[in-house]
């Protein structure tokens, strides 16, 4: 650290940089904006902040404003790590099992923010700022169809509840598993807005047809009343075989009528 007085110029641009933040957090784009100079020379002064302790680097051209009067060097976090996820990972949006908390289609509770990403990601978790995320890369043209929701003073994209359930029936790691995304399911249809016509409308947008064997196959248990839905599913039914739940190495019984490896038990009871 260089020191930790705070020169008037250096004060009057950490003020200028925390106004032109959002929860906290500055790009540098929003600081070459809010302070009138290239992005070469915002970049510039937010390394040296930082390295006074005034900001906090979350990762590259992202840092955390921190209070004039807070200490520098103690250690800090971003307030709401899915505004965090929006400005570190865009473009994305908050998914899985995260959506589903959100949306209340499940009581379970996951360390990791899980963010669907179009973006060029190392890794597949990180810890940035005190929060943990779990990245999922797609194709940019996925990053589509979700809802934006206000988080505080700001408005962050999360995926809705039928998005969440067609998400996780592409891929069911998203939900923490085929069991809880079973579970999931049946909670979806306990609550008043659920809407089959329109989860139906959005699997034939952002599904696969891996996503239809498993919807079938789930549907015909937890859902047994929908046979529109699962009418849909058998005509959209594709060849090959997939592994029911694809994180269990085991390979599972082959099941004709929905094309799938049972390669986990998911009975009635369990639902």
């Amino acid at each position: 650290m260089e020191g930790r007085a705070i020169p008037r110029d250096e004060r009057t641009a950490v003020a200028k940089i925390a106004r032109a933040g959002r929860g906290g957090l500055i790009s540098v784009a929003d600081a070459a904006k809010a302070l009138g100079v290239a992005p070469h020379d915002a970049a510039v002064r937010l390394g040296r902040l930082a390295r006074r302790g005034w900001l906090r680097r979350a990762r590259r051209g992202l840092y955390l404003v921190l209070a004039l009067e807070v200490e520098p060097n103690r250690p800090t976090t971003a307030e709401d790590p899915w505004l965090l996820a929006q400005k570190a990972f865009s473009p994305c949006y908050v998914g899985g099992w995260s959506a589903a908390e959100h949306w209340g289609l499940t009581e379970q509770l996951f360390r990791s923010t899980l963010v669907v990403t179009g973006a060029a990601v190392r890794h597949r978790s990180i810890t940035l700022l005190g929060h943990e995320f779990r990245l999922f890369r797609v194709p940019k043209s996925r990053v589509t169809g979700v809802v934006a929701i206000w988080r505080g003073r700001d408005r962050v994209h999360v995926s809705d509840r039928e998005r969440t359930l067609v998400d996780c029936l592409r891929d069911p790691e998203l939900a923490g598993g085929i069991r809880h995304l079973a579970d999931m399911m049946r909670e979806y249809a306990t609550w008043p807005e659920h809407d089959f016509k329109r989860l139906a409308s959005i699997a034939r947008q952002f599904g696969s047809g891996a996503a239809w064997k498993r919807l079938g196959y789930l549907a015909e248990r937890v859902w047994t009343d929908e046979r529109s839905l699962l009418a849909e599913a058998q005509k959209r039914i594709t060849a090959g075989y997939v592994r029911l739940d694809p994180g269990v190495r085991r390979r599972g019984t082959m099941m004709r009528r929905w094309r799938l490896r049972l390669n986990v038990t998911v009975s009635t009871s369990e639902l």
